[in-house]
């Protein structure tokens, strides 16, 4: 079992976050792909029809420049934008469940039954958490950006004290803040990384959209059929928001290492097991006779 609650340092943690994705590679994915893939299908759909319909907008209008910002907000962007919160939030509380029914079961195997009750448990205040820190984030950015990216690292913390620690909106907001302290820059490190990998390892899922929009925009590209820059799209946004979910696994191992620095948990929870015997596996398990 690789234990969660432990102080690691800033290799340990990118190290901890591959080894339990790579260990845990099949329950998770089949986890993010019931709970958040289908909303994040939804978010692919309506990002690609978006997409055309702005390069077909681009295509009637050639003398106008700025004929596509002028349908930037059609029905179809605010339908993606609301998929693409969603599914960003379920995945992470996919990993966040994930994580916290694995250390519950010592390792053991995740039954996605649990995954997706731990969700469902914290689904409402994620949401509220979302919208109350991108307000947050939002007004910090007006005020000349540093302020915006100050409390956008704390913040990155909230889903995933909700999802441990099942807290209020107010209460998880302050509880990111007071973890946070003096590891601002660590997190912030730590999330550049792996944002930087995710995108890199994602261009295989977004480079034909890419070069697709690219030639169309150059109208050097052959006629298609309309649903292929869908599809292309499509591909190219859940690939993103299911590789989004190494970036909420590397967060979840920070938020346990600030726990373990400031709390102990993990040594807490060591001290009380010292002479209880480990559980039996079911599989040796056979009963009184």
């Amino acid at each position: 079992m690789i234990p969660l609650y432990q102080q690691r340092d800033f290799g340990e943690k990118i190290n901890a976050t591959f080894t339990y994705a790579g260990q845990q590679f099949r329950s998770l994915g089949i986890a993010l792909l019931y709970i958040a893939g289908p909303v994040a299908l939804l978010a692919g759909i309506t990002g690609g029809i978006y997409q055309s319909n702005l390069l077909k907008v681009v295509r009637v209008n050639p003398d106008n420049p700025f004929a596509a910002f002028e349908n930037i907000f059609s029905p179809t962007y605010l339908l993606m934008s609301v998929f693409a919160v969603l599914s960003r939030v379920l995945v992470s509380l996919t990993v966040y469940a994930h994580l916290k029914v694995y250390n519950r079961n010592q390792g053991g195997p995740v039954p996605i039954g649990e995954v997706w009750q731990e969700v469902q448990a914290a689904l409402l205040q994620s949401l509220g958490f979302s919208f109350i820190s991108g307000l947050l984030i939002v007004v910090g950015f007006l005020f000349l950006i540093v302020p915006g990216v100050y409390v956008s690292v704390p913040l990155s913390l909230g889903l995933a004290v909700i999802a441990f620690e099942g807290v209020g909106l107010m209460e998880a907001i302050s509880r990111c803040f007071a973890l946070i302290q003096n590891k601002w820059w660590s997190t912030l490190g730590l999330i550049f990384v792996m944002v930087l990998i995710v995108l890199i390892t994602g261009l295989a899922f977004s480079l034909p959209a890419g070069v697709l929009t690219i030639l169309k925009t150059m109208r050097v590209a052959p006629e298609l059929p309309e649903f292929v820059p869908i599809v292309a799209q499509t591909i190219a946004i859940v690939g993103g928001s299911l590789l989004s979910a190494l970036v909420a696994l590397a967060v979840g191992f920070q938020y346990f290492n600030l726990v373990e620095r400031q709390e102990g948990t993990g040594l807490l929870s060591a001290i009380d097991q010292i002479g209880t015997p480990p559980p039996i596996p079911r599989a040796q398990d056979e009963g009184e006779y």
